[in-house]
């Protein structure tokens, strides 16, 4: 097995077959569940052994920003104004319609 340890020793990936780049060699023993609790910087290489990480913390997955982009809110707007000339001409079309009875009544 190779491990990828950073600068502060945190183990941040292993392989098992084959090599990695700068990996270090490992043939010692692997805590219980050690790859189905396997997570980057859980775990430290120390003195030549691994042991858990007492500092790890779960890092914290980002929220996707809610707001609008400047995009979204232009395609927003422009949708508003086609909106709203759509209505209008709506109306003229009604007053020309009128105006086409009105005058073929007379």
């Amino acid at each position: 097995m190779q491990l990828l340890i950073n600068n502060q020793q945190a183990i941040i990936g292993y392989v098992t077959v084959g090599s990695a780049d700068q990996g270090i060699e490992y043939t010692g023993t692997l805590p219980d569940g050690f790859e189905e609790n396997f997570k980057p910087s859980f775990y430290l290489f120390q003195n030549g052994t691994i042991i858990a990480n007492p500092n790890y913390v779960t890092p914290v997955e980002p929220t996707p920003d809610s707001r609008p982009t400047p995009e979204q809110e232009s395609l927003t707007a422009m949708a508003q104004q086609v909106a709203e000339q759509q209505k209008h001409i709506a109306s003229l079309e009604q007053a020309l319609t009128a105006l086409v009875e009105e005058g073929a009544k007379s």
